[in-house]
Parts: structure tokens; sequence; C-alpha cells
């Protein structure tokens, strides 16, 4: 994290494999205590090289009711139409204004099964509480489902991740939001195509709202993107800096429309989406408001060494659905004073 704090006091500008190696810490708010996901990690952010690129999108045709109740009429729906209204609907919800020394309460949904690759996998679902601190200044807190019975419920701590670092810690919620502006008008002058991955690297993964592990050296530089924007969407980002995002990814190329997805809860969705390292990811916005829901990962080539959703080895490849139920702002950890 030092390379990138120091990004802005450095000339030149740092070179493409420093500000990757920053942009892999935009997404840590905690670590998760040890458990793991079956998604792998693409830490990062947002590449460079996006400004001059194509419009964004496959363009997809919806089928809607007609005027009256009459027919149903064709209209074209494309990634950067939906991430544009994604982006209005951001800028409306309120400002929940975290505090230094507060904590950030995220519930999520998680829904993972076998998907494309992973014959054999039983399907699961659960609801996880995460708790963050505002600044990093202080340890989180992990809720979700025992294992391996799933029976009750486990607390696992989050711990503090460089408690020699200067507060706001790298990767808090107060650090991202003075930080994440900057490195977006850094980006969009950076040159060099979008150049997708082809090396699948599996590797520890995160719990919504905990941290994700820093990437491979070496990888193209463009490709952390979309896999980044998920791993942070999932957190809590001020109303016009999450619009900001979705601006900035309306500029993507080659991202596939699907309005016929379903979230982890199986309600309707519009999924955005891209292909890297052998696997999908798309991001999930609601079909009538286009809010964002959450993300859908699925492995689209085995996986040999990898973690299923209970943290167990797992010697195949699947899927998951994460769905973000409500962030809250919270004094205190839950049970403590």
């Amino acid at each position: 994290m030092g390379e990138l704090q120091r990004m802005y006091d450095e000339v030149p500008p740092p070179s493409p494999v420093v500000l990757a190696e920053g942009r892999s810490r935009l997404t840590a708010l905690a670590r998760d205590g040890g458990r793991r996901r079956r998604r792998p990690p693409f830490p990062g952010l947002l590449a460079a090289g996006l400004a001059g690129a194509v419009a964004a999108g496959v363009a997809v045709a919806v089928a809607v009711q007609g005027p009256s109740g009459g027919s149903a009429q064709i209209q074209t729906v494309s990634a950067r139409e939906v991430l544009t209204k994604a982006a209005a609907d951001a800028r409306s919800q309120p400002e929940l204004s975290p505090r230094p020394g507060q904590y950030l309460h995220v519930r999520s949904a998680v829904a993972w099964g076998p998907g494309k690759v992973g014959k054999g996998r039983p399907a699961g679902k659960e609801t996880r509480d995460t708790w963050v601190s505002v600044d990093g200044s202080k340890p989180g807190l992990l809720r979700a489902p025992c294992r391996p019975r799933q029976a009750r419920i486990c607390s696992t701590p989050i711990p503090v991740e460089d408690e020699s670092a200067a507060v706001p810690r790298p990767g808090s919620h107060q650090w991202m939001v003075r930080e994440l502006p900057g490195l977006m008008r850094h980006w969009r002058t950076q040159s060099g195509p979008f150049t997708p991955g082809t090396t699948h690297t599996p590797g520890t993964t995160h719990t919504p709202g905990a941290a994700a592990t820093p990437p491979t050296t070496g990888r193209p530089f463009g490709e952390w993107s979309w896999y980044g924007t998920a791993e942070m969407l999932e957190g809590y980002l001020p109303p016009k800096l999450r619009a900001q995002v979705f601006e900035f990814l309306s500029d993507v190329p080659a991202v596939k429309v699907d309005e016929h997805a379903t979230d982890a809860l199986g309600r309707p969705a519009v999924a955005l989406s891209l292909k890297s390292e052998g696997a999908r990811l798309a991001l999930l916005f609601d079909r009538s408001t286009y809010r964002y829901l959450g993300s859908h990962y699925v492995d689209l080539t085995p996986r040999p060494q990898g973690m299923d959703p209970t943290g167990e080895p797992d010697s195949e490849a699947g899927e998951e659905k994460v769905t973000i139920l409500r962030v809250t702002v919270e004094d205190r950890l839950p049970g403590r004073s």
C-alpha cells in the first residue's frame, strides 16, 4: 500500500506495475478471519486506458409491455445504458455519513452451487453479517453459520490489517473515499488496451465487506477492472462516489448483457458480465430500478485447488452469487458495550 499512498508524490507518475499493486488494495475493508469463499480473488479496482475505449456493452433486446397493456414492444438495452441508470439510482440513495470510530455493518445473502463445471457439488445458501471499522482503526467481526453443520451462528474476529499504518488506514472506507476519486482521474489518463487475462489462478477470497488478497504480479494492467469493482461494491460507497464508479465502468468494452438473470434470492436481475481467466463475473442490477444488487461468479474451467463455501478443499469449480441485503452504520460491535 506504500506505493499507492506515494503515488501523488512521485514524478513522473508511477509505472503500471506500481499502480496495479496499489489498485489491489482499494477493495480491502478488513480481513475475513480465515474464512474463504469459492470465488477466486480479482483484487484491484479499475483498468487504466479506458479513455477513448469503444462504447461498453453488447446490446440485447428486452420485451416490455406496450401502451395500455397492449402487445410487447422491443427495446434495446446496452451495458452503458444499464450503468448510466445505475449511476442515477445510486445518486438518489441516502448518504449514511459514517464517522471515524463507527462501523459499517453489511448483511449479505450468499448462494452457491455446482455451476457449469462443478458437477456433483451441493448447492447451498446462507446469510452473513460483517462489521468493519470506518477508519480502519479497530478490529471488525464476521457472523455466519458455523461449519460444518450450520446449526448455529459463529463469530469470527476481523483483525486490523496493519496496525502501524496511519488512520484512516489503507483500504478502510474513510481512506477509500479520500483516495478513489483521484485514482479514477489518474487512470483515465493512462494508455493501453483492455487486455483480459488467459490464465486462471485460484486463491484466497473474501467475505462481502472484507479484504481481498493482492494480485499475482505480472498480470495485464487492464484486467482488474471488472473483478475488483465487484469486490468493492459489496461494501459501502457514498452515493456520489458509487455513481462515479458506475460511470467509469460504462467505458469498459465487450461487456455482455443478460436481462434474464437472478440474484442470490432468486429475484429478477439484469447482469453485466465479462469473462477472464477461465471465469465469468456478472454485476447484477434490479430489472426495474437498476439498483445494484450484487454479483454472480461462475467458473468456466476446472479449478484444481480451490476452496468451497464451507472452507473445505474443493477439487471442482462452481458458482456463487452474493446479494447485498442491507448496509447500516453502527457505533459498536454486537454483544459489546
